[in-house]
């Protein structure tokens, strides 16, 4: 099998796949204390360092549905695929296997009374943290595209602390 930075090519049959960005969802959750869930990873790539919840995108489902089904895996809260609102999307990598994917992260908000009940999964998450947004340690995350899209709620609530609420 050959390898580019865009294409796999079997060098046997010629099967070419091209190498696109795979569709992740991930959660922006702000309790009614204005409380943001940061979580710590429990394995790689990025054990130890913050993220938040979410995933790849399964067949068949929105990027809503998919926010929906990985917090509740992760951190046990049931947050219905309506509640969650889009709020942006930022390119990202991905290091699986040998290999750095490209992925396209979808952000989507969503508002919850409480934390309370929330139950994480140890086997992917170390630890949750509810944390303002300018508590919240940019540095310390796994993924560039989370840091930059909670630096950029912060920003937009900022501005209008309306406007995805």
């Amino acid at each position: 099998m050959s390898c580019s930075e865009r294409e796999f090519t079997c060098t046997l049959c010629h099967f070419r796949h091209f190498i696109t960005p795979i569709p992740a969802a991930v959660a922006l959750i702000l309790d009614a204390a204005g409380r943001i869930l940061i979580t710590r990873r429990a394995h790689e790539p990025g054990l130890g360092l913050l993220g938040l919840p979410g995933g790849v995108i399964e067949g068949g489902e929105t990027g809503e549905e998919a926010c929906s089904r990985e917090t509740l895996e992760e951190v046990g809260l049931p947050i219905p695929a309506k509640d969650f609102r889009y709020f942006r999307s930022l390119p990202n990598q991905y290091p699986f296997q040998g290999f750095v994917w490209p992925t396209l992260d979808l952000f989507y908000l969503a508002k919850i009374e409480s934390f309370d009940g929330m139950a994480i999964d140890r086997s992917e998450v170390a630890e949750s943290l509810l944390l303002s947004l300018n508590e919240v340690p940019l540095a310390d995350f796994a993924f560039a595209s989370n840091a930059e899209a909670v630096s950029l709620l912060k920003d937009s609530m900022h501005q209008d602390s309306t406007k995805f609420i």
